[in-house]
């Protein structure tokens, strides 16, 4: 068996939503989980906050994104 082995995953997750004045906020975190010999560790990043008010949605990321594709991507994961 080989004890050296790495293993690490991301995944993209929405978190709890929280509401301020009648605005829905999701928050979208990234998960990454490492593995090595017999050590687990996880972090999250904050990724962006999806904004719903009243019919619109709209996301604030947390840093520049220069793909706008991307943000759109992960605008879609919050279903309305």
């Amino acid at each position: 068996m080989n004890y050296n082995k790495k293993m690490r995953s991301q995944e993209i997750k929405v978190g709890k939503t929280f509401k301020i004045d009648g605005r829905i906020f999701y928050p979208l975190v990234k998960v990454t989980h490492w593995k090595h010999n017999q050590e687990e560790f996880y972090c999250l990043s904050p990724l962006a906050l999806v904004v719903i008010e009243g019919d619109m949605k709209y996301i604030l990321p947390m840093k520049e994104f220069d793909d706008p594709e991307k943000l759109e991507t992960l605008m879609d994961m919050i279903k309305v």
